[in-house]
């Protein structure tokens, strides 16, 4: 039996693994059929597909874009799109600066109470990719300010760096871009996206009329109540149904096949079939 698994980020984003190190493994976890899905950069993606094509796997071309909805961080999954749409790029790449720019925010917040933070020091400096996580939380800890990354990203809140006011585009607006290139786009890990509001059910419901395709009902963080709550309203609507780990490599837990989906739970137009 082959699993499926579209949602695992590379070096490119904020993995560890390199686009052939994910092909190497997702192979070995019995995978079949996979997407790199790098949060607002498509470069881990384009150099995976080739490479999960000789290795004798499905491919699906993706990313990961950031959009904000009712004050909320929304990821959606971009499927199948072409790539070289001025409109769908011009989203993706504004998404990468707007996280950026996050970042730069919190560096200025921050030092007035670190003076050893340079803000030209922080531009020159490079990360070790292979240790996953953003430019930043590797700057706090070279400074010596934080110890592990997960230190540096709760400082974004404690500095009042939120998504909300970061200037992401609106999820609909996204997912109109997806649209025009050709691409499905599904809701990533509604229970994540979601937790906390009082009526779940109703959320997901409501969050889905922006516009997209299918829903990431498999997923390693999800109850079993949300992931049938996730099915359930997939049938009713008549949406694609995606699985995904969301595999960081060693900067997260999740593994790459974690929710051993079989193929024939995941909708056919997902992977190219239909």
């Amino acid at each position: 039996m082959q699993y499926v698994d579209l949602h695992i980020h590379s070096t490119f984003s904020d993995g560890t693994l390199t686009p052939g190190e994910i092909v190497r493994a997702a192979a070995a976890a019995g995978v079949g059929a996979l997407s790199v899905t790098d949060h607002d950069a498509v470069e881990g993606s384009l150099l995976a597909e080739p490479l999960a094509r000789e290795a004798g796997l499905r491919y699906v071309r993706g990313v990961e874009i950031d959009s904000l909805w009712e004050g909320r961080d929304v990821h959606v999954l971009c499927y199948g799109a072409d790539f070289a749409c001025p409109r769908l790029m011009d989203v993706v790449r504004e998404a990468r600066l707007r996280m950026d720019e996050m970042s730069d925010t919190l560096l200025a917040r921050m030092s007035p109470d670190f003076p050893a933070l340079d803000a030209a020091e922080y531009a020159a400096f490079e990360r070790d990719v292979s240790l996953g996580g953003w430019k930043l939380l590797h700057y706090l800890m070279a400074k010596g300010i934080t110890r592990a990354m997960t230190d540096g990203m709760r400082l974004y809140a404690r500095y009042g760096v939120t998504y909300a006011q970061a200037g992401f585009r609106p999820t609909g607006e996204v997912i109109a871009a997806i649209h025009a290139a050709g691409g499905r786009a599904v809701l990533a890990h509604p229970g994540v996206t979601l937790a906390g509001e009082g009526n779940f059910p109703r959320a997901l419901a409501r969050l889905v009329e922006e516009g997209v395709d299918g829903v990431e009902c498999y997923y390693p963080r999800h109850s079993r109540e949300v992931e049938q709550i996730c099915l359930g309203l997939c049938a009713r609507r008549g949406l694609l149904v995606s699985a995904g780990s969301d595999c960081h490599g060693a900067f997260q837990s999740a593994h790459i096949g974690q929710t051993k989906t079989p193929m024939d739970k995941v909708s056919l137009e997902l992977l190219g079939e239909a």
